[in-house]
């Protein structure tokens, strides 16, 4: 997916998205949610979601003959709505009544394709930037809105579709996936929430998406999570509890109500051609309540509960504490019985994962800490958040003051530079198969392939760009050597010499030849046979050995 976020993934101080769809995006939730993290959790920063979708509209100017009146298309309604709203941004989302719920056509295909990209074109015009999302899937083991037809009937609609249409939605969700030339930025929410389906059907095989065609409040959460990921490479992966239990937070609650009042008084300011209409204040009055309820929900944020949004639960059988910092999850695992000096290790990425040391060390009376900073390859933005944290959970909850940093692949970036820029905070590094120069991974600039779309992200975040990616220079931990070794940290690396992603002759060993040559106190633990996985040691004592040596 092309990123929009830039350098340092800096959250913009003020912005206004528009959003433009159909009966998903008017029912709007997935913008709620969005609404509650960034008055939660970022209330400085302006952020004004304009909800603009209307029920039944396509992109396509398409109608099947069995709807009870016209569907409503986004050109009758598009150069006033953008000349009403100017918005920075647009996020746009059709396909779900493109199809008109019919087998596949080429025309209706076509339809759907110059539909959309005439909507691009002309909010280019205007100077705003362009956000498309593709249309979510068809769950026809989900459909509750009538019968599902097979192929070959005389007419389908919304009430009885084709009973494959998913197939059709997927050829319109890949396709919108290919205009990554013509868009500012591609968010794809179909094959995301197919997999989720897949993973809930596995544990519950009634599981419920909604009602074919609208997906549920988790859907919604789904959409919400995959436009911060893209728009402000924001990673959550704790679903906040008032997505299942809305009425359970007072904050989402106003929240909503906000967004409810809002949405419809911009909807029939604008105009439609659907004709059920809202009930809806004017708009200058809907704004003034809305700017009230912003104050109510603002004044609940600073609530503590609200504030870190802490959550306890047990986790194999140990205490676990998740909580939200400066926007981000961070959590923290506590031993049963904490070893002298309260230490603790700290994953710098992929919790949990190989984590033999990390459960040995727990058993040992170290508490395991987490701050996800997914997708900022170690840039400057990511190592300042680093130390806000650390800074946090030190004095919450009265840690050693230094940390034992463990970067496995590209969590290498973060544990390397968080240590070469702060010494004094950090006692020693693990390293697991390490990305050390991004020129390898993920730039693919040496025996690697690389990765095409974390290297585009990579840039971003470093205010780069392919032509001007050689200013990276001086960024990666391979470059950064003489800082790393005159603060004295010694570094444990565990990598397999038959890596293909990320070769040990273009990060490891080279790293290993520099720091001994400067000193430095280094132990390297070479993998024969062994690729990028798997991680670590199942007989973690030579990881442990080392910890324990520098860490007393």
């Amino acid at each position: 997916m092309k990123p929009l976020f830039g350098k340092d993934s800096a959250i913009p101080d003020k912005k206004k998205i528009v959003f433009l769809g159909d009966s998903i995006t008017d029912e709007g939730t997935f913008i709620a949610y969005m609404d509650a993290y960034f008055l939660q959790h970022m209330p400085a920063n302006q952020m004004t979601l304009i909800n603009l979708g209307v029920s039944s509209e396509t992109a396509s100017g398409l109608s099947e003959p069995e709807h009870p009146f016209p569907r409503p298309c986004v050109h009758d309604r598009l150069a006033k709505a953008l000349a009403e709203s100017k918005p920075d941004w647009v996020v746009v989302c059709y396909g779900m009544n493109d199809g008109i719920y019919y087998p596949y056509s080429s025309d209706r295909f076509e339809a759907y394709q110059q539909g959309l990209l005439r909507a691009v074109t002309q909010i280019k015009a205007m100077g705003a930037k362009i956000i498309l999302m593709t249309p979510p899937p068809f769950d026809a083991a989900s459909f509750t809105g009538g019968s599902l037809l097979p192929s070959g009937q005389p007419a389908y609609s919304y009430s009885q579709p084709f009973a494959d249409y998913e197939d059709v939605l997927k050829r319109y969700a890949d396709w919108v996936l290919t205009l990554d030339d013509v868009a500012d930025a591609l968010v794809s929410i179909h094959d995301p929430m197919l997999l989720e389906w897949e993973h809930k059907r596995k544990e519950n095989n009634n599981y419920v998406t909604g009602d074919g065609i609208h997906p549920n409040a988790e859907g919604h959460w789904l959409i919400a999570a995959a436009l911060l990921r893209v728009l402000f490479n924001i990673s959550l992966e704790q679903m906040p509890e008032y997505v299942l239990q809305p009425d359970s937070s007072s904050l989402f609650s106003a929240v909503e109500q906000r967004h409810r009042l809002l949405s419809s008084a911009w909807k029939e300011h604008v105009g439609h051609t659907n004709p059920n209409k809202a009930e809806a204040l004017p708009l200058e009055l809907a704004l003034k309540e809305g700017e009230a309820l912003k104050n109510l929900i603002l004044s609940l944020a600073d609530h503590p509960e609200n504030k870190n949004n802490s959550r306890t639960s047990s986790w194999k059988g140990y205490e676990r504490i998740d909580f939200m910092l400066k926007g981000r999850e961070g959590l923290i695992v506590f031993p049963k019985t904490f070893a002298q000096g309260r230490p603790w290790i700290w994953r710098a990425e992929f919790f949990d994962a190989f984590s033999y040391p990390d459960m040995a060390l727990l058993e040992q009376g170290w508490a395991i800490a987490y701050y996800r900073l997914s997708d900022m390859y170690g840039c400057p933005g990511a190592v300042e958040r680093m130390r806000t944290f650390q800074t946090y959970v030190t004095g919450a909850y009265e840690l050693a003051p230094k940390t034992v940093l463990f970067g496995f692949s590209r969590g290498g970036l973060y544990a390397f530079n968080y240590a070469a820029k702060y010494p004094d905070q950090v006692k020693l590094l693990y390293l697991d198969a390490p990305v050390l120069d991004m020129r390898s991974w993920p730039g693919g600039k040496g025996a690697a392939a690389g990765g095409a779309a974390e290297w585009e992200e990579c840039l971003a975040v470093y205010g780069e760009t392919e032509e001007t990616e050689s200013s990276l220079k001086g960024c990666s931990p391979l470059d950064r050597v003489e800082e790393l070794a005159a603060g004295g940290i010694p570094v444990l690396i565990v990598a397999g010499d038959a890596d293909i992603p990320l070769p040990i002759e273009e990060n490891t060993l080279p790293f290993e030849k520099r720091y001994r040559e400067l000193g430095g106190a280094i132990k390297v633990i070479v993998k024969p046979g062994v690729g990028h996985h798997p991680h670590s040691l199942e007989q973690p004592e030579p990881i442990l050995s080392f910890i324990q040596q520098y860490s007393k």
